[in-house]
């Protein structure tokens, strides 16, 4: 995991190659390969692979994942920055309709969909 993050400072592919490689090692543990694709969608969601990145972190938003609230979060920001409303309202509903989302994740997302309420208004 230190690797792939180093290189996510330089070389985003390889980071995520590294981090899909982790994602698919079973030896490691559900939680750190959950981690590893939650990183590699994030990573992506940077590169501008939206769809792919959507693609990676559905499946981690599950209600029995660990990391669910911050694939559900990151979502949000995907759908966002590819203008979809319709898909960061989803999302965002997730995370305001499950009592276990932490406060900071529900402050987060509630300030990025107001920036989006503002800019649909100017």
């Amino acid at each position: 995991m230190r690797e792939a993050a180093e290189l996510a400072q330089t070389d985003a592919k390889a980071a995520i190659a590294a981090y899909d490689q982790i994602a698919a090692d079973g030896a490691v543990g559900p939680a750190l390969q959950d981690l590893a694709a939650l990183r590699a969608g994030a990573l992506l969601i940077d590169a501008g692979s939206l769809e792919e990145a959507r693609r990676r972190l559905e499946p981690l938003a599950a209600n029995d994942r660990t990391f669910r609230h911050t694939a559900r979060e990151f979502l949000v920001l995907a759908a966002w920055r590819a203008g979809d409303a319709t898909a960061a309202k989803h999302w965002f509903d997730l995370i305001m309709t499950d009592a276990q989302t932490p406060p900071a994740t529900r402050s987060r997302v509630e300030k990025l969909m107001a920036l989006g309420t503002s800019a649909s208004k100017s």
